[in-house]
């Protein structure tokens, strides 16, 4: 049901822009010039920009009645989708209008776009707003984003809300949303956006930061390269979350201001929190520099792989690496009496952390050291350890690729989607 909600108010809303743009904008439509056309469409594209722009901003906003009913993986999924869209409508705007008053004023394209710069007002810093969210785009391209570390990702993002407000003021300045109703929507439904966006990502945050003044209490070293560091604070017994969901951090300290995402590697024990963290050489090779005491910034909980949407008494958990913090998490939090089975995944047996917390949750463990006994999790393996998987509830978690096959080999044994649940280490 909340997705039919969801995709009716998306539908109502391109209805509301269709009807504002053709409205406004139908002198231009029925124009005899071959210039309007191209120019009305060239505002039509400038407006379904600025839609997918405010969805973006939902789909970012950590707003949870979106993200309890999607789920992170899929909301990131959405994004990328949109933002194929975004990147169409962006270029296809400043062309249609370049083109259209071209053939209007029986110009060449380059003195018009010229003329755009230096006569029209608005246009030049609508421009630099094009050309930010463009850049951000590549940037944001798989191949190119995994060569860059996780925050200059993350902050290159952020000049993309100065872009958004000049983009905001160009269109209420002039165009189809510049007068009466068409401009009270426009203002109701970016301030809605920008709203939630403020509300979830900054004063939720905020509030949860002066209530429980969280600190980093310890950490430990638990093999070669992961770290885990415990968090305390004022009224833990207050702070919620489901066994695995993760939270990002900021740690308030020198050179360690970065915006992370973090599974709890523990169950809710309502005196500290635990997050593992492997260090990969960006930011995390800095974790056993924090020091005790520092203050960290929490947004969280976050994310849907829990027990929350489970309808079966049995479980079979498979973790790749690090991929193991969360699942441990909910290990923990099950009783000793449920059936669960865990594949553990790790190059090799030093790599394993946490095998006694583990075998002490009561969990039928199976280990697979790919560096060791040259074994990998797939079906076939699957079939062998647990025979009945096909009417458990299944829960996976490492890197990408790993997660990816094996989600495709259980869909090919006729394992629904419902009982696969699934959480990737990738941003």
């Amino acid at each position: 049901m909340k997705k039919i909600f969801w995709n009716s108010v998306l539908i109502i809303n391109l209805y509301l822009i269709l009807y504002f743009w053709f409205t406004n904008s139908n002198y231009l439509i029925t124009g005899s010039d071959p210039g309007d056309l191209l120019i009305a469409l060239g505002r039509l594209a400038g407006l379904l920009t600025e839609l997918l722009i405010i969805i973006q901003l939902f789909l970012i906003s950590r707003f949870s009645f979106i993200e309890k009913e999607y789920g992170f993986d899929k909301l990131i999924g959405i994004h990328k989708k949109v933002g194929m869209f975004l990147g169409i409508f962006i270029i296809g705007h400043p062309i249609l209008l370049t083109l259209g008053y071209a053939k209007l004023n029986n110009v060449n394209i380059v003195k018009q776009f010229i003329n755009f710069q230096t006569n029209w007002e608005d246009i030049f810093g609508a421009t630099i707003a094009v050309i930010i969210i463009i850049l951000v785009a590549i940037i944001s391209i798989k191949k190119i984003r995994n060569k860059i570390p996780y925050e200059v990702w993350y902050f290159s993002h952020l000049p993309l809300y100065f872009a958004i407000a000049i983009a905001f003021e160009h269109q209420i300045q002039t165009g189809d949303m510049s007068r009466g109703g068409a401009m009270f929507y426009w203002y109701l439904i970016n301030i809605l956006a920008v709203g939630i966006l403020i509300s979830y990502r900054f004063i939720k945050p905020l509030y949860l930061f002066l209530n429980h003044q969280f600190v980093v209490e310890k950490i430990v070293k638990e093999n070669q390269n992961i770290y885990s560091i415990y968090i305390t604070g004022k009224n833990m017994e207050k702070y919620k979350f489901q066994s695995g969901q993760y939270a990002t951090l900021i740690f308030m300290q020198k050179n360690m201001w970065f915006h992370h995402p973090f599974s709890f590697s523990d169950a809710n024990n309502k005196k500290n929190l635990r997050f593992s963290i492997k260090s990969s050489g960006d930011f995390t090779s800095k974790i056993e520099k924090i020091n005790v005491g520092t203050r960290v910034w929490i947004d969280g909980p976050l994310g849907t792989f829990t027990l929350e949407k489970s309808t079966k008494q049995k479980y079979l958990f498979i973790a790749g690496g690090i991929g193991i913090t969360p699942i441990l998490s909910i290990l923990k939090s099950i009783s000793n009496n449920k059936d669960s089975v865990l594949m553990y995944s790790n190059k090799t047996e030093s790599d394993i952390i946490f095998k006694k917390e583990i075998e002490n949750s009561g969990t039928k463990v199976y280990y697979f050291n790919t560096n060791g006994n040259n074994k990998r999790i797939d079906i076939g393996e699957i079939k062998e350890i647990c025979p009945d998987y096909i009417d458990r509830e299944i829960y996976i978690c490492g890197p990408t690729q790993m997660k990816n096959s094996i989600v495709k080999d259980l869909k090919n044994h006729k394992v629904s989607v419902e009982q696969i649940h699934s959480e990737k280490f990738d941003y």
